[in-house]
């Protein structure tokens, strides 16, 4: 059966971690149409650890591939899937323990969306994650959760996978690249992961700011281009806002 949704797991020399994510998301690979993509780049041991850690679960894939970076290991997950939508939850990073599994396929089933971007929880504070208000979205380079972003896999053959000069801001980019297209994007206001905040994007703050700049000067004609167009659509609406009201005045005369 082709899977309708592939939960894509990166990991390496974690088995603890990845034994966490595998376990959270039973309920979810317990429904047709779910399966679950483990990209290890471990150490022999590890790497055979983990797939003795898979012996028993139902719906998983497991691929072995040489460590090559986080975008490259999401390309490989990307690659690997053959389904209507993605969802990265790395090693360590678990399905939220209040999921209604059957109520988010659902969703995913019925949505126009192509991009589905929920709410998470931080693991080891149990803090939860609120999006920001409508005039802070643009440009979504950090506020966006990808742990808890749900992609139409259909998107990566149009616009491209993760592009491996960026070492850990690589979402932030496909960010910026997909949002500028005449994409549909829901946001939900539900967790649907808890993240584990020792990951590599949070213990290296420098990096991850010397990334989003590189973003920026690569895509600041895109970025300006669109901030004219924001601008524009205001005085479109102020001038709307004050033709009613002339015509208001004038018809109550």
């Amino acid at each position: 059966m082709q899977a309708f949704l592939n939960i894509i797991t990166i990991t390496k020399d974690d088995l603890e971690g990845v034994a966490a994510t595998i376990l959270s998301t039973r309920n979810l690979r317990a429904c047709p149409g779910v399966r679950q993509i483990i990209i290890d780049g471990s150490c022999d041991k590890v790497q055979e650890e983990v797939q003795a850690l898979i012996i028993g679960e139902q719906n998983i894939d497991y691929l072995w591939k040489e460590p090559n970076g986080i975008s490259h290991a999401f390309n490989q997950g990307v690659i690997s899937s053959d389904c209507d939508w993605v969802w990265f939850l790395n090693g360590r990073d678990e399905a939220y323990p209040d999921l209604d599994a059957h109520f988010l396929l659902q969703i995913l089933k019925v949505s126009q969306a192509e991009v589905i971007i929920c709410e998470l929880e931080y693991l080891q504070s149990r803090l939860s994650y609120r999006h920001p208000p409508l005039w802070a979205l643009w440009p979504p380079l950090f506020w966006e959760p990808h742990p808890a972003t749900l992609i139409k896999r259909s998107l990566f053959d149009r616009y491209g996978l993760y592009r491996q000069e960026f070492k850990i801001a690589m979402d932030g980019e496909i960010w910026v690249r997909l949002f500028s297209k005449d994409i549909v994007v829901d946001m939900l206001s539900m967790p649907i992961t808890l993240f584990d905040q020792g990951g590599v994007s949070s213990n290296q703050p420098v990096k991850v700011h010397q990334e989003a700049n590189k973003i920026i000067i690569n895509n600041f004609e895109l970025l300006f281009t669109i901030w004219l167009k924001q601008g524009f659509y205001l005085l479109q609406a102020l001038k709307k806002y004050i033709m009613s009201k002339v015509c208001g005045e004038g018809s109550s005369k």
